[in-house]
């Protein structure tokens, strides 16, 4: 009780919550890293006696957030993998020096990690989904013309298919609701994608935004 009452105190110390924010918090204050006030935890870690309660709180904020961003775009695993990386090598060698290295390492990727969760606003998108799909459809070899039609892509693509499960009843329930959301994928990608996208990575690019899409909505009446 005593060790969860220090817990709580530091946490207190470095998480802010705006007064409209308070209810939404309640029952996971933890996953908002935009809420946490970095410069005031690195104090707070400098000056505390147990580094290593702090550091163990800041790696579960990571985790739990690293899960919701990744079932949101996949694309994000290398957030992860870093975050892998960073808690092996703490756990190979637990010294003081580790444990404000691993810190310090996991106060960056948190940092990043805030900067990938505001990506999409940056990108011009209205939410983090046509992000999502975006990313999926995204080539290194696009011009910018092509970057920008792309982005209109998965807009319209995202838009489309979310009104398209408005009108089914369950649509993962039955094969052919499942084919009509499947149809309209390959449809919108045929009809909207740049021209170097060619009939085989429009196949690929199909498969992958159904499953997607499977996953995300496959809840929606």
């Amino acid at each position: 009780t005593d060790l969860m009452v220090e817990i709580n105190s530091i946490i207190s110390q470095y998480v802010e919550m705006e007064p409209h924010k308070v209810n939404a918090l309640k029952e996971s204050l933890r996953f908002d890293i935009s809420a946490i006030d970095f410069d005031l935890l690195r104090r707070e870690f400098a000056n505390s006696k147990r580094k290593n309660l702090i550091m163990r709180d800041l790696e579960e904020v990571i985790q739990d957030k690293l899960d919701q961003m990744i079932f949101t775009n996949p694309d994000r695993i290398d957030y992860y993998e870093r975050y892998q990386q960073i808690i092996n090598n703490y756990n190979s060698d637990q010294d003081r020096a580790t444990i404000e290295k691993t810190f310090m390492d996991l106060m960056d990727l948190a940092n990043k990690m805030d900067q990938e969760l505001q990506r999409y606003a940056r990108e011009g998108f209205s939410s983090d989904e046509e992000l999502s799909l975006y990313d999926m459809l995204f080539r290194d070899d696009l011009s910018k013309s092509e970057i920008n039609k792309l982005k209109d892509v998965a807009a319209i693509l995202l838009q489309k298919i979310k009104a398209k499960i408005s009108e089914l009843d369950h649509w993962t329930d039955k094969p052919e609701t499942k084919a009509e959301v499947d149809n309209l994928i390959r449809d919108t990608l045929w009809a909207e994608l740049p021209e170097c996208y060619d009939e085989l990575s429009i196949s690929e690019y199909r498969q992958r935004i159904y499953e997607y899409v499977y996953m995300h909505y496959k809840g929606v009446a």
